[in-house]
């Protein structure tokens, strides 16, 4: 069986490839072109402030593996590939880019001297059912006039599975291009598969391509692609084992949902959740334990 070739949406080789300190131009081209920057609006210089740590990471394989930026202007980024798109997704990106927004304040006192901050979510889920846009933009405004109340925040959500064109040749804007190359890039597995002009001309595509191969290639990177996609999947069949327990219980979904919750992010212990929720605490108890 062929070893599995692990592509630019596996979020550890996104970081990778996108949050190399030495190899910046690919994550100036990649802001530039998912923000669809033109002209003097584009940045010329970013900062990586959170480089990959293989260590950190060892030690914590579900931890968020995200890219946090600072460019010439002093705007921060956020920037995550997210493989398998989590609950509450919506709340996640706000929640981190407004720690991103307030973690200034730890240099800065002054709330003046707080820069904007972008998070953009690469989601590879359709998570916004209600309608086909590919980028959905959000900001804060009043609801009446739509006049934003400050430029100092946007939520940029970027559905990968909404994104139908597969032959380079249909591909116009550099929003495209990286499109393309990030959820085709299996199709250039090899130094020898020529890439078509239309990838080979955007700035960063080939060298992100390179990355991605040695990434592929290297034995200790290897090893945290196939551990972070061993502890994915353990999540997700534990999860389905914990539903699977408590449909065998007789417990409707949704209390599961409320239980796990109460469970995983409250200091409340069995007996103070089988009171809430009117479920036998020794189910509550066979839950906890799955977890």
């Amino acid at each position: 069986m062929a070893d599995t070739f692990y592509n630019l949406t596996n979020d550890i080789l996104f970081k990778l490839t996108f949050g190399d300190p030495n190899k910046t131009n690919i994550l100036i081209s990649l802001i530039n072109a998912l923000l669809q920057l033109q002209g003097d609006k584009k940045i010329l210089e970013v900062e990586i402030l959170n480089p990959f740590n293989d260590k950190e990471f060892i030690g914590d394989k579900l931890s968020i593996v995200d890219i946090k930026a600072k460019d010439g202007l002093g705007i921060l980024y956020n920037i995550e590939m997210q493989v398998q798109v989590p609950k509450h997704w919506e709340k996640r990106a706000l929640y981190y880019a407004s720690k991103l927004y307030t973690s200034q304040l730890e240099e800065s006192y002054s709330y003046n001297k707080l820069n904007k901050t972008i998070s953009i979510s690469i989601l590879n889920e359709t998570c916004f059912t209600n309608n086909n846009e590919i980028h959905n933009i959000y900001t804060f405004h009043n609801t009446k006039n739509l006049k934003p109340l400050d430029d100092l925040m946007q939520l940029h959500f970027i559905e990968l599975s909404k994104f139908n064109k597969n032959k380079a040749t249909s591909l116009s804007t550099p929003f495209e291009k990286w499109l393309y190359a990030l959820k085709h890039g299996d199709n250039y597995q090899k130094e020898s598969d020529m890439l078509p002009k239309e990838l080979i001309t955007e700035d960063g595509i080939k060298e992100a391509f390179q990355a991605m191969r040695y990434a592929n290639s290297d034995k200790q990177t290897r090893y945290l692609l196939e551990a972070r996609q061993k502890h994915i999947h353990d999540q997700i069949t534990r999860e389905e084992d914990i539903r699977e327990e408590g449909r065998e219980e007789g417990v409707e979904f949704g209390i599961q949902k409320i239980i796990l919750n109460l469970i995983q992010n409250s200091t409340l212990n069995n007996t103070e959740i089988s009171k809430m929720t009117s479920v036998d605490v020794q189910i509550i108890n066979k839950l906890r334990k799955s977890l």
